[in-house]
């Protein structure tokens, strides 16, 4: 009796070389159909992020233009005061998802980038008049050829404000 218990305790456990294939490819299938969600997560993620970033700094540059009665490109540096007038703008150029230039003495304007393919997605204008003490700030598409500016573009659609005084008129 001895005997037989250990022969068969001998014996060696483990998988079978089927059992290991069938596991990797139950693997396969999973890892086949999770990556592209996740690639879509991400890309999602890219797109809440400009979309929020663009109606942020419209909604502090024209509260900004407001409280203190002052015309961005008025200043010595505009794009400067541009970035000091919204903390979303400034941590965009920081972060590389914008850019602000200015134009000339009355116009700036702030690009908004798709970082992975260096599309412009949109631009905010931003256009003072002296005469009248407004400034207009319109958001405008750029272009659309990525799934990422083509769901910004879908979510922020192209709007233009006048900010003068104490009022917004949309």
């Amino acid at each position: 009796m001895k005997n037989r218990l250990n022969s068969q305790a001998g014996m060696r456990s483990g998988f079978t070389m089927i059992e290991l294939i069938f596991v990797i490819v139950i693997i396969g299938i999973l890892a086949s159909v999770a990556i592209p969600k996740l690639a879509a997560t991400r890309d999602d993620a890219k797109i809440s992020k400009l979309a929020n970033a663009i109606q942020t700094a419209k909604s502090e540059l024209s509260a900004k233009i407001i409280a203190t009665n002052n015309i961005p490109n008025d200043a010595a540096d505009p794009v400067q005061t541009i970035k000091d007038y919204s903390n979303t703008v400034a941590e965009a150029v920081i972060s590389g998802d914008a850019t602000v230039t200015n134009e000339d003495t009355n116009s700036s304007y702030i690009t908004f980038i798709d970082k992975d393919s260096g599309d412009q997605c949109k631009k905010m204008y931003i256009k003072g008049n002296k005469n009248t003490g407004s400034v207009v700030i319109s958001i405008v598409t750029d272009t659309n050829n990525t799934a990422i500016c083509k769901g910004v573009n879908t979510l922020v659609p192209d709007t233009s404000i006048t900010v003068g005084g104490t009022q917004v008129t949309y």
